[in-house]
């Protein structure tokens, strides 16, 4: 998923597909390299718990608070 539109008008077949990614490397293991590179990267920026409070219900009033 990526933020930029799709702004591809119709499929794009292998040849199309294998220039889009010709600038990773020079041979398909390098490309798949960069890629995982790029998702590693990606989990590392990934917030943790503490950064998503929607991800928690909120905590409940103790009887205290009333």
């Amino acid at each position: 998923m990526t933020d930029r539109p799709d702004d591809t008008a119709v499929p794009r077949d292998a040849d199309d597909l294998a220039d889009a990614v010709s600038h990773l490397g020079n041979t398909d293991t390098d490309r798949l390299e960069a890629v995982a590179e790029h998702n590693e990267s990606l989990e590392e920026r990934l917030p943790d718990d503490a950064d998503l409070p929607r991800t928690h219900p909120p905590a409940a009033p103790s009887p205290e608070q009333g």
